[in-house]
């Protein structure tokens, strides 16, 4: 080559180095690239132009093709230099065409296995058989193929390939930063006035921008779906008001129920109510039959049997309540409730507005010591009977001997303590 063309190709190779560093090509095809050097007067190693290559397998390099192919540069607010390669009268992108070889690859070597595995069964193949063999595995086009110098060559692979033999933490990481997880979800995106007739008012939330949605992360190979749901249900707080709780346990299905450890709630000043309608025990719904106004009427009893299952498979490591507007006096019956209604509980730990609630707090100072359930039912009945929406119509209109003389029917229930300080630890 002319002095000319040496340091025109030197430029040449460092464009294509650095398209092989930072290319959109196919995510399988691993071999080399080589640019062919014939020092002909008229030879060109422009950007745009064509240029005399030589490709080859990482695992077959006597295997070679010889194409031609058109580097062109970055252009506006892109990074990324662009390789097209010719492909009869057209031109096919760069991961079109290594898609292509990578798939060719794998025909001539699924066809060489099976030539093999045949002869291994039977006798000596015959000598025209053998020829035809060789032919299949090394064709005629490659074979004549010349070679080039490595220092003309550049790799070409899966840029992110190695992303998977990383370790699995690092894995984590990254997807958590790519897809913005920020380690708390609310399902449900309402919120729930404080009548004691539920209003669902719409209550919009910002949406955090990240370059890759949960959806798209699940979606990328089987592997990391695997890995990532059951990760995702272990380590993120789930966040409930009134609404979508039972729809997203019933959505979630069993696998995922059983990989979820942390949930919070914000019920406010209708967390006992809610409590009473669907997670109490059947002794105490019973007793005050609270009016859940489902159209069928039916459909409450559904409903709360669904929400009672579904809960029965949550083996929780922190259950979180959120107290704002909750009764300091709810608190221990709420406390009751819900603990016996999940699988188990390790951990109850309380917040007001999402700061942390000290054991020291006036909001938990009914917890202190532990009651029966008569005394948790007595004091709803005293609080609550004279408003409608708290309990059957046919229990406001009962006096407190009646509601004694009903709990004597069950009394090893009702005068049951929940052993300990009402069963609460604190992370």
């Amino acid at each position: 080559m002319t002095e000319a063309q040496e340091e025109q190709f030197g430029e040449f190779m460092k464009h294509l180095s650095q398209w092989a560093a930072n290319h959109e090509t196919s995510t399988q095809f691993h071999g080399k690239v080589g640019v062919l050097t014939k020092g002909g007067a008229n030879e060109s190693f422009e950007l745009g132009k064509p240029v005399k290559c030589v490709v080859s397998h990482a695992d077959s390099p006597e295997l070679r093709k010889q194409i031609v192919v058109r580097l062109f540069p970055p252009r506006a607010q892109q990074t990324q230099y662009s390789l097209v390669v010719r492909c009869g009268s057209g031109w096919l992108s760069a991961r079109e065409f290594f898609n292509k070889e990578h798939l060719a690859r794998l025909r001539t070597a699924s066809r060489s296995q099976e030539i093999k595995a045949y002869w291994s069964k039977h006798s000596a193949p015959p000598a025209s058989t053998a020829k035809k063999s060789e032919k299949d595995q090394k064709p005629r086009e490659r074979a004549v193929v010349p070679m080039a110098d490595d220092k003309d060559s550049v790799v070409v692979g899966p840029v992110f390939h190695r992303f998977v033999r990383l370790p699995q933490e690092l894995q984590d990481m990254i997807w958590v930063m790519a897809a913005g997880l920020t380690g708390w979800y609310r399902p449900c995106r309402h919120r729930t006035s404080d009548y004691p007739v539920p209003h669902i008012h719409e209550n919009y939330y910002p949406k955090q921008n990240t370059p890759v949605t949960l959806g798209t992360m699940l979606s990328v190979s089987k592997s990391v779906n695997e890995h990532m749901v059951p990760w995702v249900y272990r380590t993120t707080n789930f966040y409930f008001e009134l609404t979508g709780f039972t729809n997203f346990l019933w959505q979630s299905g069993p696998r995922n129920r059983a990989n979820l450890r942390r949930v919070t709630f914000k019920f406010s000043s209708l967390a006992l109510l809610h409590c009473h309608r669907w997670l109490a025990p059947d002794e105490v719904f019973e007793l005050f039959d609270p009016p859940a106004y489902t159209s069928p009427h039916g459909l409450q009893y559904f409903w709360r049997c669904q929400i009672q299952e579904l809960a029965r498979d949550l083996h929780l490591h922190t259950l979180t309540l959120d107290l704002h507007g909750v009764p300091p006096n709810h608190v221990p019956m709420m406390v009751r409730i819900l603990r016996q209604a999940f699988g188990s509980v390790r951990f109850i730990r309380f917040v007001h507005e999402g700061r942390e609630i000290g054991a020291d707090s006036w909001r938990l100072a009914e917890l202190g010591e532990p009651k029966t359930w008569r005394e948790l039912c007595r004091g709803w009945f005293e609080s609550h009977h004279m408003h409608q929406g708290y309990m059957s119509d046919k229990r406001r209109g009962m006096s407190l001997e009646d509601l004694e003389r009903d709990m004597d029917e069950r009394k090893e229930f009702f005068d049951a303590v929940e052993d300990g300080a009402g069963g609460v630890q604190a992370p």
